[in-house]
Order: structure tokens, then C-alpha cells, then sequence
């Protein structure tokens, strides 16, 4: 039952078997080559997950995770009482799976309902052909986002205006399940005000799904990348940011979410009012986190650890003014940002250099061969331009 369960509790497994992709096939393809002995335990973890599929009950979290911490209590306990010489008939050891499957088959669904919108199909940031920003409205239609930086704005009766100029209409604003979503590539950025007059602004190689009208008791929005929200206030109905590994809880407050696919990292950085943390795995005794102004949590996806600290705000969320403002900061860092807010690449000769601190502003609204040139001099190293949007610092 113990390799049954890993694999239950496995959040890739579980993708995999709800919605397969090219990458996960081959993954798991050469994970059972590796492990033949576990094809028996995963095929019939598998099926288990596909009898789930239909279930549609809905209940809350605290429930769910209830469910879940008291069902793993049992199974620990059982592993604890003294058995019997002779083996379990394995009908009875499937039956008592079957019942534990019985009762988190809601848990189940929670789960997955909660990436459902992360696993859209959509363009990679900065891939080729997708180098405009995109507003994918849910009747499928797609507008390209010309400039470098785009302002999108909802107004009264689903009109949506772009740059204070061009107006379009929503055919479904009144309709709370219909999504909506802003993809931003590396090498631009957008803001965005949502239909309930929050201000969203997003970074470069960011993507937001957000409805065409909010619930009437939460507002939800799932992030991928970065994101600085300026929430209106509305005690009643919390915003709620939502990323593959946390919900980010709001009434009305500021704050900034880095969540970035490649980042083994998220941070969430409170400048004004109160957040609530929350992390979405299926991991029991899980842990809430209130944030205070100036303080960043850090959400270590391995681990599945959140750390929090005291910090200069500004060094997180300047970027949606313009520049980057940074203390003490490892200059692999300060590349990475800069490789994607201009969506180029920066190749460090020395994995060293990568460590030195650096203390400095860089204004990212000028030209980018001047912004590496200030990096440059500031980090003591020699910039070279290889060719269009490839550099290397030695």
C-alpha cells in the first residue's frame, strides 16, 4: 500500500494521468524503465484516478484537509498495531484502498480543479512567433499587443479598452466562468485593470487568467510569472491569487508574487495591508502564513518550506516603475531579470562572477546595451556583444 500511496500523493503522477503531455509521457515512459517493479502499484494508482474522474462534489478546503490529515492518522496507525503471521488477502488490501480512495475522491478533485487553468494551452512567453503580448478573450478571440508596454482597461458593460485608444467588447462579461488571459513575453510587459477595478501589472514572461465578472463572495486569478497587484478593497469578497504551488489571500492590499515556472523559488512581497498564504499541495498539517508591510515570504517548491523576513520593498516591486533597485544582490540575479524584461541572454565566463554583490539602480526604460553597460561597470567586468540579444560578461 506504501508504493501505492507515493504515487497518489506524487502531484506529476497525477498530471500525467488527468492530462498527458509529450514531456510527462516520456518522463514516465523512462521512470518505469528504470523501475519495472512499480508498474503493477502505478497502473493500479492510475485507475483509481480515472474512477475518480467523474466526481463532482465540492466541498471546502478545511474540510478536504481534514479529510486528508485524518485518513493519513489511520494509515499510521495501522502501520503501528502488530500483524498477524500470514498475509492479508490481497482482496481485503485493495478493499481497504478502495475505501480510503472513497474518501478522498473530493480531495482528489479539489486538487486538480486547482491547476486547471495552469495546465491551458498556450504560447511560450518569447517563443518564436509569439513575440507581441496577447489577450486571449474566452470567445476565443486573440488581439495582439503591439507596443513593448500595453494597458489594458475593463469598463462598464464588457467594453475592454487598450492604450486609452482602441475599444473592444467583451460578448461575455456577465459570466463568471468565462476565462479570459494576458500572455506577456520576455521583452515586454502589461498592465492590466480587472473588471473589478484592481490593477494588475504584469512582468515580462508572465501569463493572468482572470473571469469576465467575478464570483459574488471571491475574486480569483491564476498567475504564472510576476505579478504586482493593486487590489480595490472589498472586505466581503477576497482576491485571490492563485499559482501552482500557493493561493495569495487579499481584501485590499499591494503586494508582488514571482512565481516563474523555472524559479524553484516564489516570493511574495507585501508593501501595503494584509495577505494570507497558503500552500495548495496535498501535504497534511500544512501551514498558513500572514504577512505584514515590508515583509517577503519565500516558498522553497522542493522543500515545500516558506520562509519569511523583513525587507526593502523596493528592490522587489520597482520594476513596474521602471527600473530595478537592488541591495547586495548577486549579480546572477540582476542578469536574470534583465535577460527577462529584455528578452535577451547573458552568458557569465565565470560561474563566479555570478556571486558578486552588487548595489545599484538600473532605469530599464533605456536602451539595453547602455543598462548592461552601467551592470558592467558596476560589477567591475567587461561587457561584450556577441550579437542582436546575446552578451557575455567576463
Amino acid at each position: 500500500m506504501d508504493d501505492f500511496l507515493r504515487y497518489f500523493e506524487d502531484k506529476k503522477f497525477v498530471r500525467w494521468v488527468y492530462n498527458p503531455t509529450p514531456e510527462l509521457n516520456d518522463y514516465w515512459q523512462d521512470w518505469f524503465s528504470n523501475h519495472p517493479e512499480d508498474k503493477k502499484e502505478a497502473e493500479f494508482a492510475r485507475l483509481a484516478l480515472l474512477q475518480l474522474q467523474s466526481q463532482k462534489e465540492k466541498v471546502s478546503s478545511e474540510k478536504l484537509t481534514a479529510i486528508y490529515s485524518g485518513i493519513n492518522e489511520g494509515i499510521n496507525s495501522s502501520r503501528n498495531k502488530p500483524r498477524p503471521a500470514r498475509y492479508i488477502p490481497l482482496f481485503a488490501r485493495y478493499a481497504a484502498v478502495a475505501l480510503i480512495f472513497l474518501s478522498l475522491g473530493v480531495f482528489l478533485t479539489y486538487q486538480l480543479t486547482q491547476n486547471k487553468y495552469s495546465e491551458a494551452k498556450r504560447p511560450l512567453p518569447g517563443s518564436a512567433g509569439n513575440t507581441d503580448a496577447q489577450l486571449i478573450l474566452s470567445d476565443g478571440r486573440e488581439i495582439a499587443l503591439k507596443s513593448k508596454e500595453s494597458i489594458i482597461e475593463y469598463g462598464a458593460k464588457g467594453k475592454i479598452v487598450i492604450n486609452q485608444k482602441d475599444t473592444i467588447t467583451s460578448t461575455a462579461h456577465t459570466v463568471n466562468s468565462e476565462m479570459n488571459q494576458l500572455i506577456v513575453p520576455f521583452g515586454k510587459n502589461s498592465s492590466i485593470k480587472l473588471p473589478d477595478g484592481t490593477l494588475a501589472h504584469l512582468n515580462s514572461g508572465s501569463s493572468l487568467m482572470y473571469p469576465s465578472a467575478f464570483d459574488k463572495d471571491k475574486r480569483e486569478v491564476f498567475l504564472s510569472g510576476e505579478g504586482y497587484f493593486e487590489v480595490v478593497h472589498n472586505p466581503g469578497k477576497p482576491f485571490i491569487v492563485k499559482t501552482n504551488d500557493l493561493n495569495i489571500t487579499a481584501i485590499g492590499t499591494i503586494f508582488n508574487v514571482s512565481a516563474y515556472p523555472a524559479d524553484n523559488i516564489i516570493e511574495t512581497v507585501l508593501v501595503e495591508g494584509k495577505v494570507i498564504l497558503a500552500d495548495n499541495s496535498s501535504l497534511p498539517f500544512k501551514k498558513d502564513y500572514t504577512l505584514n508591510p515590508n515583509e517577503l515570504a519565500t516558498f522553497d517548491r522542493q522543500s515545500q518550506k516558506t520562509i519569511t523576513k523583513d525587507i526593502d520593498v523596493s528592490q522587489y516591486v520597482a520594476w513596474h516603475e521602471g527600473y530595478l533597485n537592488f541591495q547586495s544582490t548577486d549579480l546572477s540575479r540582476i542578469v536574470l531579470r534583465l535577460e527577462r524584461y529584455y528578452n535577451i541572454k547573458v552568458i557569465l565566463s565565470n560561474p563566479m562572477l555570478g556571486t558578486r554583490s552588487i548595489t545599484g539602480k538600473l532605469v530599464l526604460k533605456e536602451d539595453k546595451d547602455r543598462v548592461l553597460e552601467v551592470l558592467a561597470s558596476t560589477a567591475r567586468a567587461e561587457l561584450i556583444h556577441i550579437e542582436e540579444n546575446l552578451y557575455r560578461l567576463k
